[in-house]
C-alpha cells in the first residue's frame, strides 16, 4: 500500500509541475489591433486616465469610431466597421497583465507622478503590429523590487501590499 501512495504521491506531483512549468496558450483579442499603426498617438489616446488613475484604461469602441470616422479611405477601407464595433456591447478585450489581488499599482503614481515611460513595464507592445499574447515583461516582486531600488523609490511592503 506505502508503494501506491508514493507512486499516485509522484504521479499528482509530477502532473502539478508540468501545468505550472507549461507556458500557457497565448491570449486572443477580439480585434488583431495594430499598435505599431498607432505608435505615433501615445498610449494615453486608447488608455484613457493612464497619468490621472489608478488603473489604466481599456479601450472602448467610441474610441475607435472617434478616430476612424475620419481615417484616410485606405485605412477605412482596411479598418473593421467602426460604426456597428461596439454598439450593442463592449468590446470583449482580454487582459493580458495582471498582478495579485493583494498587490497595489497606480499607473497616476508611476506614469503621471514619475514620468515612466509605458515600456519601463509593457516593453515594446507599441511597436508591435500584433496583439500581445502574453505579458510582455515578467511583473513579479522581484522586477518591481528592483526598479523601486534602482530608481530610489519607497520599498516599504505596505506600499504595494494591502
Amino acid at each position: 500500500m506505502s508503494r501506491l501512495l508514493r507512486l499516485a504521491a509522484l504521479t499528482l506531483g509530477t502532473a502539478a509541475a508540468w501545468m505550472l512549468l507549461l507556458p500557457r496558450p497565448p491570449l486572443e483579442q477580439p480585434i488583431a489591433f495594430n499598435h505599431a499603426r498607432h505608435a505615433g498617438m501615445g498610449c494615453g489616446v486608447c488608455h484613457r486616465g493612464v497619468e490621472e488613475q489608478a488603473l489604466a484604461g481599456i479601450p472602448e469602441a467610441a474610441v475607435c469610431r472617434k478616430c476612424h470616422a475620419t481615417a484616410p479611405r485606405a485605412a477605412a477601407a482596411a479598418a473593421v466597421k467602426w460604426e456597428e464595433t461596439g454598439r450593442a456591447q463592449p468590446i470583449a478585450w482580454v487582459r493580458v497583465s495582471r498582478l495579485p489581488e493583494h498587490t497595489m499599482f497606480s499607473h497616476r503614481r508611476h506614469v503621471g507622478i514619475a514620468r515612466f515611460e509605458c515600456t519601463s513595464c509593457h516593453a515594446d507592445v507599441g511597436t508591435s503590429a500584433v496583439p500581445p499574447g502574453r505579458p510582455p515583461l515578467r511583473l513579479d516582486m522581484d522586477a518591481c523590487l528592483d526598479c523601486h531600488q534602482r530608481e530610489g523609490a519607497n520599498q516599504d511592503c505596505a506600499g504595494c501590499h494591502r
